[in-house]
């Protein structure tokens, strides 16, 4: 009588075959995963780069603003930072504008309301202009700030008071801010750190930034 055949189940073959799909399952994700950190990070540079653009039309078109309204101040290359400090003047000790002061004004904001709504992507690039108020070395830190702010909105206020292109969105754009004598240089005359200075703060495109951002983020988690 034929025995019989014993069959021993073996399921190596079914074992090989599911980490072969995993495998290749994790590999195909990989590679997605792969083609979206490619596409993100060129779409980053990208922006980073239009960013740059923006902000070099933004500053050259300030400096050529100035020039033709006969605005004599320093724009800064990198930041576009204006120094009215021979301009809008104060007197010690005092937060209202001189007449110089508020013709100068008359003459710059239109400057800065062109130049920063020319097209929607130059207005979006520009998050703030801040409106920074200062003061000397011989007006105390104590009443300096609180007097460097209201420099600073005695200004705002009297940009309010004008009529010129875009004011709406241009006043909603605008910050006011004090740092009192911190950054005042004795080496300049207390009349040159009496000043107000016109700084943008601009929408962050740079891709280092984003990276030290979200590191920052994970590192708290």
């Amino acid at each position: 009588m034929q025995r019989p055949i014993a069959f021993r189940h073996n399921n190596s073959v079914d074992e090989t075959g599911a980490w072969l799909s995993i495998s290749d399952l994790m590999a195909g994700l990989l590679m997605v995963f792969a083609l979206l950190l490619i596409t993100t990070l060129a779409q980053l540079l990208e922006y980073e780069e239009q960013s740059k653009s923006n902000r070099v039309i933004i500053i050259e078109g300030l400096q050529k603003g100035l020039r033709n309204a006969g605005i004599d101040s320093t724009v800064d290359p990198s930041t576009g930072s204006v120094s009215l400090a021979d301009s809008v003047l104060f007197e010690p000790g005092s937060s209202s504008l001189k007449i110089g002061g508020k013709q100068v004004l008359k003459k710059l904001v239109p400057v800065y309301s062109q130049v920063i709504f020319q097209t929607p992507e130059i207005s979006q690039e520009v998050l703030y202009l801040v409106i920074e108020g200062h003061t000397d070395l011989n007006e105390s830190n104590g009443s300096g700030m609180k007097l460097s702010i209201n420099r600073a909105e005695a200004v705002v206020d009297y940009i309010d008071g004008m009529i010129f292109p875009y004011k709406g969105v241009f006043l909603r754009k605008i910050l006011a801010a004090g740092r009192g004598n911190h950054d005042a240089d004795p080496n300049l005359k207390a009349v040159e750190n009496r000043k107000v200075l016109f700084r943008f703060e601009f929408q962050s495109h740079d891709l280092k930034d984003m990276v030290k951002s979200t590191q920052g983020t994970d590192a708290s988690e």
